[in-house]
Order: C-alpha cells, then sequence, then structure tokens
C-alpha cells in the first residue's frame, strides 16, 4: 500500500523473518524478489543464515529500528524515503 501511494511501477510483499510473523518469508518469495528491504541489521542476518549467501545482494537496510507499531505514522514517515532511495525511486517534490 505505501509503495502504491508512492507510485512505485512493482509488484511487492511483506514477509517477517519471525515465527509469528503473519506472512513468513520463504525461499520462494526471496528467489522471486529483486530486491529485499529489510529495516534492521539483524533482519538480514537472519535472511543470510536462513537462505544462504547467493541472495545477499538483494538486501537493502533500511536502518530503522523495529520497534514500531504496523504503520504507525512515525514509521510511514521513516520509511517513505529510505524505501524511495533503496528502490531508486525519485524523490517526492
Amino acid at each position: 500500500m505505501l509503495l502504491a501511494e508512492m507510485c512505485a511501477p512493482m509488484w511487492v510483499t511483506s514477509a517477517g523473518t519471525e515465527p509469528w510473523a503473519k506472512n513468513q518469508i520463504t525461499m520462494e518469495l526471496v528467489e522471486e524478489a529483486d530486491i529485499i528491504c529489510v529495516m534492521e541489521n539483524a533482519h538480514q542476518h537472519l535472511i543470510r543464515k536462513r537462505f544462504g549467501e547467493a541472495h545477499a545482494a538483494k538486501v537493502k537496510v533500511l536502518n530503522i529500528p523495529d520497534n514500531y507499531i504496523c504503520w504507525e505514522a512515525r514509521l510511514v514517515d521513516l520509511l517513505k524515503p529510505k524505501l524511495r532511495a533503496a528502490l531508486g525511486l525519485a524523490t517526492q517534490q
């Protein structure tokens, strides 16, 4: 939804790294992804450990602490510019 608002011309999905995540990250998602954006270095390390180094270059760390409630206004404000940069989208005017 956030990327759609940003007019990102891509298919996106979200997936969690924790066992309780509603939508778990899978090898299929990792293999299909061109870019994988994660909030913290810990998420990047977990993906590398679980799915190997072959997909490591796809992972972009946004450097946002993973301590926000889903879609909290402050989180969205932090995500927008970092996602634009990670995905190579034009900055918002």
